[in-house]
């Protein structure tokens, strides 16, 4: 096995061994040797790769953020496109895929750092990242976009960023969550239908 393959492998099942722990656990319970036993390597070869468990975390979690942020700036002018669409289609673009496959790729590690067990920073890591991403596009589409004159504009950014960043944080939190294009599907008909259609009352009864 070449060099770059086996440290590739340590790194995964350390990973591995974090997310597994963290469910188990939580992560403020997880000490270092946890985590080598679970990944069944020594204290020595952690320690190559990162200082302890809150290096680990702030790797991993860069790492995320990096990948995230390159895939949302493609991701985001396409999904909020549709907003501005009068009828609702049913075909995703390619580059929403993308982002989506990416997401449920890493479902697992996404929603361990998420969860009550995980990082309690990460959901703030998370909308930074997305308000950082909306921000870019609005300023990039300046002079070009409308606002509802009824709703001031920093809420408008806000609830648009809440909508799409809650329906991806559910769906990956979820035990089965369903497959990328037809979570796609659910994202752009949900741009289309206000929250007063989303249900309906028999008052007959």
């Amino acid at each position: 096995m070449k060099q770059d393959e086996r440290i590739l492998k340590t790194k995964k099942a350390i990973i591995d061994s974090l997310i597994i722990l963290i469910n188990q656990k939580g992560f403020n319970n997880i000490k270092v040797t946890d985590l080598t036993r679970q990944a069944k390597i020594s204290r020595g070869t952690f320690y190559i790769h990162y200082l302890d468990k809150f290096d680990l975390l702030d790797k991993v979690e860069s790492k995320l953020m990096l990948d995230i942020e390159d895939l949302l700036n493609k991701f985001m002018p396409e999904e909020l496109n549709h907003s501005y669409q009068k009828e609702i289609t049913d075909a995703p673009s390619a580059v929403v895929i993308k982002a989506l496959n990416y997401f449920y790729t890493n479902r697992k590690l996404l929603a361990a750092l998420l969860s009550e067990k995980g990082d309690p920073f990460f959901v703030g890591k998370t909308k930074k990242l997305f308000n950082k991403v909306v921000n870019k596009y609005f300023n990039d589409m300046s002079g070009k976009v409308r606002y509802n004159p009824e709703v001031p504009k920093d809420y408008i950014k806000e609830l648009m960023m809440d909508r799409l960043m809650d329906i991806v944080i559910f769906w990956l939190k979820k035990d089965n969550p369903e497959k990328p294009m037809d979570i796609a599907k659910i994202i752009i008909a949900s741009q289309h239908i206000a929250p007063h259609q989303l249900i309906s009352f028999d008052t007959e009864s």
